[in-house]
């Protein structure tokens, strides 16, 4: 295994392209499996560029493509204000647009994204999680279950799919044995 693959590092304005990559191979992927969650315009590489220059957006990568990618910001939709969270007071960050290149897949990078997004909100003084998950994804919904993190009374709608999107959160200041 490439050593690049074992670190997540802020990505640059020339990862864009390979980030790209990575959501079109995992759009593609995610329609061969019947999934409509993501189209060929979202997500759109401005918005994904902002996030970059932002330095919100976390990569690892080898010398070939991005193997992982996540938006770590504190940025929550609007439709987050019709979700009845738990921790109502929590500093929050919010995960947005975790994808893992089809071919490294099952190898846990997911997780491994999701545990730095945990240690990350930490290290900034925020002491809980949010995100959105697509109905009709039974990886990513089950992922966010086996992390810890709850389903929120409320869903979300987006990109004019017909289904919703569940609402997670984790709340880090109880103690896990995972972090």
């Amino acid at each position: 295994m490439d050593l690049l693959t074992n670190r997540i590092v802020k990505a640059t304005v020339s990862d864009l392209p390979l980030v790209m990559e990575t959501f079109m191979a995992c759009t593609a992927e995610l329609k061969k499996q019947g999934i409509n969650q993501w189209n060929y315009q979202y997500p759109e590489p401005t918005e994904v560029l902002k996030d970059i220059k932002d330095g919100t957006v976390f990569i690892i990568k080898n010398t070939k493509r991005v193997i992982a990618c996540i938006t770590l910001n504190q940025k929550q939709d609007v439709q987050y204000q019709n979700v009845d969270w738990q921790q109502k007071d929590a500093k929050v960050l919010v995960m947005h647009r975790l994808a893992v290149h089809p071919i490294s897949q099952g190898e846990g990078f997911a997780k491994k994204m999701c545990k730095f997004a945990e240690k990350h909100a930490l290290k900034l003084g925020l002491n809980s999680i949010r995100l959105d998950a697509f109905s009709d994804n039974p990886a990513s919904n089950n992922l966010y279950l086996s992390l810890g993190y709850e389903v929120a009374a409320g869903i979300c709608y987006y990109h004019d799919v017909k289904k919703p999107f569940y609402c997670y959160e984790k709340d880090l200041t109880v103690k896990t044995s995972n972090l």
